[in-house]
């Protein structure tokens, strides 16, 4: 009799024509889904950015709102990011005037376009980049239920207390 030959078992590998078809599948799925987020998710606001960047030529807003936690009644915000020329932190009475002046334009525009019926805060960020390096960020909010005007806030979104007592230092950042 002769001797059995063990039987080797044969290693199992993907062909590389596979493994391409799996990466186009996947970069397509991918791009779907991010499709799909930017249609539902951030469409409804794009009316609102036209109309900033037509306000505000350069300003490459970024629009976003609804509620932090719906399960528990928390209020509807609508938050604007906005860059702008104009340097947040200077203390200067024209660079003043002019945040004052794109505050009030922007919150106009927010309250004519937003498609959030239930609007109650509305947040705006202004933020200048210098150098690509450092970034001076100054943020407001306006609270509509309560009809107060705008104040500024931290990062946290806390109140900057401006009585001579500052909860924080606004706006610098460097990433």
């Amino acid at each position: 009799m002769s001797d059995p030959q063990p039987i080797v078992p044969t290693e199992r590998t993907v062909s590389g024509r596979w493994l391409v078809v799996g990466m186009f599948v996947m970069g397509i799925t991918l791009t779907s889904l991010l499709y799909a987020y930017s249609k539902l998710h951030l469409g409804p606001f794009r009316p609102l950015q036209d109309a900033i960047v037509s306000e505000f030529p350069g300003s490459a807003p970024r629009v976003d709102g609804g509620k932090k936690k719906p399960s528990k009644n928390t209020p509807t915000i609508l938050r604007i990011l906005v860059k702008t020329e104009i340097d947040p932190l200077s203390k200067t009475e024209e660079s003043e005037q002019q945040l004052i002046f794109m505050r009030k334009r922007i919150g106009e525009l927010a309250l004519e376009k937003a498609p959030l019926p239930d609007l109650s805060v509305l947040e705006i960020h202004i933020y200048k980049l210098l150098k690509e390096v450092e970034i001076h960020k100054r943020s407001y909010r306006m609270d509509l239920k309560a009809g107060t005007d705008w104040f500024e806030i931290d990062q946290r979104g806390a109140p900057i207390l401006t009585n001579g007592v500052d909860s924080g230092e606004p706006g610098t950042s460097i990433p």
